[in-house]
């Protein structure tokens, strides 16, 4: 049980920073463009809502480590 966290703890981790990363570029890019049309602005408002759903998932997977952690 304890790989299991560990590995679900590494794999939390590294989802979270890299959606955290690709956010940023996407919130950059919305905050670059200034949306002059709802089609310019819809690229990056979608990658913000996936990315936020990967960070969902991130936090998921590191409460699922510490509960198997302690177990």
């Amino acid at each position: 049980m304890k790989a299991l966290a560990y590995v679900l703890l590494l794999l939390g981790l590294l989802l979270g920073l890299l959606a955290g990363f690709v956010f940023f570029a996407a919130w950059s890019d919305f905050g670059y463009r200034g949306c002059p049309g709802a089609q310019q602005c819809s690229d990056a408002v979608s990658v913000m809502v996936l990315t936020g759903c990967a960070m969902v998932a991130s936090l998921v997977m590191l409460f699922a480590a510490v509960v198997l952690a302690r177990r």
